[in-house]
């Protein structure tokens, strides 16, 4: 019965249109059916109509509406008339479109500015620089440190996936937007060398940094989410001297077992049991970098991170990511 009609799925497949698409057009009465079977009621087209479903799929690709693509179809010989009035609505709105792109990049160059002190800002990238990573294909901006400026303090962050260092710098005057860019540590280490003002401006731009009269250009590299990264809330926490701590893991295994008990401290080889010991060297490293005579440690039971800050400024802390010794 339907030898000379073609099926809704065949008219799809030449036409480019769904055939949810064909179904609106029935609907909308801009394509409709040949024939449709009263009892299924499926839809069938003359070889005629997939060329009139191709000229519907590349109008409406060209963003033409529904109401002046019914004039097309209605008046063919009126047709050019229409497409000349939709290209010309078509220019006008990219016009308008790169006007509104300029000005939402100009927005995007801004800089976010603040002004700090230079001794914060040296301790800073002290406090992070062991922590950075090296070669990463995955996320090469671990090469350099995150300077993130949210607007009520500039943060220094270094990570190498097994550790997470955060360092907060007071600022001033902050103003701009909140930005977060990747430093490359040969200018931090300039700046770290220099001879500095007391204090002095910090901007930060997406192509252009200038912390303390010295500029550079930040590493073109997305940089984890490390506010993610960050454990919750610790359960069990301990405040130790640093110079004793040190002392003892100085002397520690390459891995050692830490165990937080009543805000006693206990550090040791691990046992039989203990499945989980963290890295003697990455310890030692965060208790130096810390720079104070206590430090605060805390387990994260969630996630068995181990972060250490120097008592009293909980803003500055590192996290050890544990060492499985055994499954």
């Amino acid at each position: 019965m339907h030898d000379d009609l073609l099926s809704i799925g065949a008219v799809a497949r030449a036409s480019g249109l769904p055939v949810s698409a064909l179904r609106y057009y029935d609907a909308a009465a801009v394509l409709r059916p040949a024939h449709v079977d009263p009892v299924t009621g499926y839809r069938w087209y003359t070889s005629a109509q997939v060329r009139t479903a191709r000229l519907v799929a590349a109008l409406r690709q060209a963003g033409l509406p529904v109401p002046d693509l019914v004039t097309v179809l209605a008046a063919p010989e009126g047709a050019q008339a229409v497409l000349d009035r939709h290209r010309r609505r078509l220019e006008e709105d990219l016009v308008a479109a790169r006007a509104h792109l300029d000005a939402a990049g100009e927005i995007l160059r801004q800089p976010g500015r603040c002004t700090v002190t230079a001794s914060d800002l040296v301790g800073a990238v002290a406090a992070v620089r062991h922590a950075v990573g090296g070669d990463d294909a995955e996320w090469p901006g671990l090469a350099g440190v995150l300077l993130h400026l949210d607007g009520t303090a500039l943060r220094l962050v270094g990570c190498d996936r097994f550790r997470v260092a955060v360092a907060t710098v007071p600022v001033r005057q902050a103003s701009g937007p909140q930005i977060r860019v990747v430093a490359p540590l040969a200018l931090l280490d300039e700046i770290a060398s220099a001879d500095l003002p007391d204090v002095g401006p910090v901007a930060l731009a997406p192509d252009r940094l200038d912390v303390l009269g010295r500029v550079g250009e930040p590493l073109a590299a997305a940089y984890p989410d490390y506010e993610a990264l960050l454990p919750p809330r610790a359960s069990r926490a301990a405040t130790v001297a640093s110079g004793e701590l040190v002392d003892t893991v100085a002397r520690a295994d390459d891995v050692v077992a830490v165990r937080l008990d009543g805000g006693r401290v206990e550090l040791a080889p691990p046992r039989a049991r203990d499945t989980l010991g963290y890295s003697r060297s990455f310890l030692l490293d965060a208790v130096r970098a810390a720079r104070a005579e206590h430090v605060a440690l805390a387990l994260d039971d969630e996630r068995s991170a181990l972060s250490v800050s120097p008592a009293g400024r909980p803003h500055d802390v590192e996290f050890l990511m544990p060492v499985l010794l055994r499954r």
